[in-house]
């Protein structure tokens, strides 16, 4: 056979020719024919055998592989109810019967978390209707405050107001120590009840601070002046220093800044006898356009346990209840205190010793007010002069009358009264007013109704409203209805012609 047709069959079919193939067959064509059609077997059986191998190795990867995701999965749900079966036991309710008893029984964690959601949703349905009852509690008691404000201010307007005129009208010297006292008294139940309702303002976020141009000497003399009475009876002394390097006038809420300080000096009166009380502020240091200033008020009284100081500042608490006994209070001013300072971005500091007495101090940053206004401000409070201005007083009240007709006609003014609402539209349209002072609870016609009435045929004229309610929108009230400002009664003096003047020239 030719060696060349023989190395060019399959290696198997080459051996054999070449063992048992003879030359004689090569020239056979059907024999020819024959190898052919076995080279093509063998070299088919080859190709398949290849083919085979290859897919029996790519199906086994396939499977290796699927097998690694299958026992991912596995490992997965396995953590996924570890991880609910865990969250399922921590937001189990205490009164829960049911527990798991096999961590793989994922139908059961399910049914579980379902009763728990259920509780849940019953649970917060039963949390909405208590805040829904909550604050209609809430407003009930803002509703019963303002009202009882309004009946308990109204007749000690009138104590106040009595007290002041009798004492401005040069009493005899055997009376001035019964109308003190009949003043003193008033002017601490006043206290009360504003402790009161300016803690419940504080409550609502509704106690507003204010800023205006005032005498920080004045400020601290009144306060003192005020205080000297009490003290005196306790033979206890207030000293009074005032740093020389202090500008005399700021921009701020003085009534805010008073409330504080005389709640700090009246309870050192309260708590010292025979002892003494130093009321001092100095320049601490100057930011800019501020003034940072300490406020002190130190006495020589009871002092405080220091285990107690934490909770002085907690509103209905004193440090004891004997401290309730002896020294009577709310426990509402220190908690006042703390929170107005907080509104005027300050903090309350207090150092005591038990028998040795007590320091409350804190800072505030004020900015100065210099030049003009320091003049317009004196113009303001020290002249009382309202020659030639004619003011519509709309009071029902015969006692409030009588007060606030004496107290404008001492300052000069022209009063006109109106007895209600309908009577004050009616004197509007026929006489000029410059100011007119607006009761708002009146029969007939209420203030804030013949206050829209009036505004369809004056827009100018200034309104202040007159109110003893305690409600805590009552700014945006009378503001709404077109009036400019609110005086809150019983009227102190000072503040009521201040608040007149700014409105009048």
């Amino acid at each position: 056979m030719k060696t060349d047709l023989v190395n060019s069959y399959h290696k198997l079919l080459q051996r054999q020719l070449k063992k048992y193939g003879a030359d004689q067959f090569i020239q056979d064509e059907h024999f020819l024919r024959f190898i052919e059609a076995v080279n093509d077997s063998y070299q088919s059986f080859e190709r398949d055998k290849e083919l085979s191998e290859h897919a029996f190795l790519i199906s086994e990867k396939d499977f290796e592989d699927m097998n690694h995701r299958l026992q991912d999965e596995v490992d997965l749900r396995k953590l996924s109810i570890q991880k609910l079966n865990h969250t399922l036991a921590s937001i189990q309710s205490g009164n829960s019967e049911k527990v798991i008893a096999d961590d793989n029984d994922l139908l059961e964690i399910v049914e579980l978390l379902n009763q728990e959601i259920s509780k849940r949703r019953e649970a917060e349905k039963l949390l909405v209707m208590a805040k829904n009852e909550a604050v209609s509690a809430s407003l009930a008691k803002t509703e019963f405050l303002s009202i009882m404000s309004h009946e308990i201010r109204t007749p000690l307007h009138a104590v106040i107001g009595m007290g002041h005129l009798l004492l401005k009208n040069h009493p005899r010297s055997d009376q001035v120590d019964n109308l003190k006292a009949l003043k003193t008294s008033a002017d601490n139940l006043l206290v009360l009840i504003n402790d009161i309702l300016d803690f419940n303002k504080i409550e609502a976020g509704k106690l507003e601070i204010e800023e205006a141009v005032f005498s920080i000497y004045k400020l601290l003399t009144d306060i003192v002046t005020a205080n000297i009475n009490n003290a005196s009876e306790r033979q206890t002394p207030i000293t009074l220093r005032i740093d020389e390097k202090l500008p005399e006038y700021y921009l701020g809420d003085s009534l805010r800044i008073g409330q504080v300080l005389n709640n700090l000096i009246s309870n050192a009166v309260k708590f010292t006898h025979n002892g003494k009380i130093t009321v001092e502020i100095f320049l601490k240091e100057i930011r800019g356009e501020n003034t940072v200033i300490t406020f002190s008020v130190q006495d020589t009284g009871i002092g405080i346990d220091q285990e107690k100081l934490a909770h002085i500042f907690l509103p209905f608490t004193q440090a004891s209840t004997s401290t309730t006994r002896q020294f009577g209070g709310t426990g509402l001013g220190l908690a006042i205190t703390k929170r107005i300072l907080g509104l005027l971005h300050s903090t309350i500091n207090v150092d005591s010793t038990i028998n040795k007495g007590s320091r409350f101090y804190f800072d505030l940053s004020l900015k100065a007010v210099v030049g003009n206004k320091e003049k317009d401000y004196k113009k303001h409070t020290d002249d009382f002069d309202l020659s030639n201005k004619r003011i519509l007083l709309v009071e029902d009240t015969p006692f409030n009358v009588l007060f606030a007709v004496q107290l404008l006609e001492g300052w000069k003014a022209s009063v006109g009264v109106a007895e209600n609402g309908e009577m004050a539209i009616q004197r509007c349209k026929e006489t000029q007013y410059d100011l007119i002072l607006m009761d708002l609870q009146m029969p007939i016609l209420d203030g804030y109704a013949a206050t829209r009435q009036i505004r369809e045929f004056n827009k100018t004229i200034p309104i202040i409203a007159l109110t003893a309610s305690a409600d805590n929108n009552i700014r945006e009230k009378v503001i709404a209805a077109g009036m400019q400002d609110y005086v809150t009664k019983p009227l102190n003096p000072d503040d009521f012609y201040t608040r007149i003047k700014k409105y009048i020239d």
